[in-house]
């Protein structure tokens, strides 16, 4: 997420600075600390100015930095760039409830060797602790810890975003991934078309709306129909969304697991738990708001679905 050096960087810009006062306060060349503010700049996390033929640097306005500054005035005394590089912050954003090393490996996408590496240091400063049943967790006056590990994933996501459109809501997102939801069309690779427009695929056509919906991935370039049905549901959790993912469970073979994966990750497992149990037995188990097994019934004959 962050190197050490653009930490340190970032901890050691006070006020107004130039890159060569900058470049002095961290005991580093004019060069590497130019390339420094460069890289941070197009961050959107430093602004600067030209004075002459003198460049200012001061910190943008980014919340994440106001998390980070509050952490190095509280905690003067530890010396967080260090601690904060490598695996460290991604580690920390899940953080946000006591996380075994295994899920905190899953769910940032390294190693546990890597996990346990990147936590033990914050560990022996009693940041970070282990539970009886050997999860970690943040130690009481450390939560913002992972909150600014949020708020900084948070920042890049937008930056993302920015490049493509300047109307949108991020409905969802995890440290590497969002949902968007934008009346621009975006053609980049990594934006891969989502919700209710995607259901024409499986010979489900819905109503056309005037938004237009995005996931935003390095490693997906299709949403698998399990994907599709937790987006939908992140979007519009309403009876009718409702009723149209029963249709597509019912319409496409649906690897189960997967899909309670998906659910899982996209934060609709109670949902997708209800749909399924609906399904199964055949509208018996009913919440209020799914409809009647004969109205659905009615519905997937429109769509020429067989239940």
């Amino acid at each position: 997420m962050l190197t050490e050096g653009e930490i340190r960087a970032l901890t050691a810009l006070h006020g107004e600075q130039t890159v060569s006062e900058l470049a002095t306060n961290l005991d580093q060349s004019l060069s590497y600390t130019s390339e420094l503010v460069e890289r941070l700049e197009t961050a959107g996390l430093v602004e600067t100015r030209r004075q002459g033929k003198t460049k200012r640097i001061r910190l943008s306005d980014a919340k994440a930095l106001e998390l980070l500054t509050d952490l190095t005035q509280q905690y003067s005394h530890i010396d967080w760039p260090e601690l904060l590089s490598g695996a460290a912050l991604r580690v920390c954003y899940y953080l946000d409830t006591p996380r075994t090393a295994t899920e905190l490996a899953r769910r940032a996408d390294v190693h546990r060797s890597t996990v346990h590496r990147a936590l033990a240091p914050l560990q022996h400063r009693g940041i970070v602790y282990q539970t009886d049943d050997g999860a970690y967790a943040l130690n009481d006056g450390f939560e913002q810890l992972s909150a600014f590990a949020r708020e900084l994933a948070h920042h890049v996501h937008r930056q993302t975003v920015e490049e493509q459109t300047d109307t949108y809501t991020i409905l969802w997102e995890s440290l590497d991934e969002f949902l968007v939801q934008t009346p621009t069309e975006v053609i980049d690779e990594h934006f891969t078309p989502t919700g209710p427009d995607q259901f024409q695929r499986y010979s489900l056509p819905l109503l056309a709306r005037d938004r237009r919906y995005y996931l935003y991935s390095t490693a997906t370039s299709e949403p698998s129909p399990e994907m599709l049905c937790c987006h939908m549901l992140v979007i519009d959790s309403g009876a009718r969304t409702q009723s149209y993912c029963l249709l597509l469970l019912s319409h496409v073979d649906i690897n189960h697991d997967e899909l309670r994966a998906q659910a899982t990750k996209y934060g609709v497992d109670d949902v997708v738990d209800e749909l399924c149990t609906y399904l199964d037995t055949s509208g018996a188990q009913r919440p209020s708001r799914l409809p009647k097994w004969e109205d659905f019934q009615e519905l997937a004959d429109e769509y020429e679905v067989t239940l």
